[in-house]
């Protein structure tokens, strides 16, 4: 399909589909709201938040953009991929939200050497990283269900049988 070919003028819709879409787009975004990775991703956010701000002025400096970044990174990949049926599409979220979700569990080893974090913090950053993981895997798992539609990845990474 072209992009000519897509119309994104819904007014020739009668009041009875927009409503259906308006319905549909209502119950998937409570899926994902409801969902426990996601919410997850914005503990994890707000733990990383406050671990930030436990941090002494010159480690704040050095670890506040890269635990931020990582961690606001979550949330919108998972949501990504709810959004999508395509299993490249929820493969490729799910690639980023691991990589990014692995540097902040790693990065734990590096805040308890070589900053002066408090170590209940850094814990319980560290306990937080691990449910995640353990979320993501059963996350994973849903991409099962997708279609295993036909499609060709230009960079070779992800190769179906």
């Amino acid at each position: 399909m072209e992009d000519d070919d897509f119309d994104f003028n819904f007014d020739d819709l009668s009041d009875e589909e927009k409503e259906e879409i308006e319905k549909q787009q209502r119950e998937e975004r409570e899926a994902l709201e409801n969902s426990p990775i996601y919410k997850k991703a914005f503990e994890i956010y707000e733990t990383v938040n406050a671990l930030v701000e436990s941090l002494s002025d010159d480690d704040k400096e050095f670890y506040q953009s890269i635990l931020l970044e990582s961690s606001m990174i979550l949330a919108p990949k998972i949501a990504g991929a709810f959004g999508s049926d395509s299993w490249l599409i929820c493969m490729q979220n799910a690639s980023i939200v691991r990589y990014h979700a692995e540097y902040l569990l790693t990065s734990t080893s590096g805040l308890r050497l070589f900053t002066k974090a408090q170590k209940e913090y850094v814990q319980l950053f560290r306990t937080e990283m691990e449910k995640f993981q353990e979320l993501f895997k059963e996350w994973v798992k849903t991409f099962d269900k997708l279609e295993k539609e036909e499609y060709v990845d230009e960079w070779g990474l992800f190769l179906r049988k």
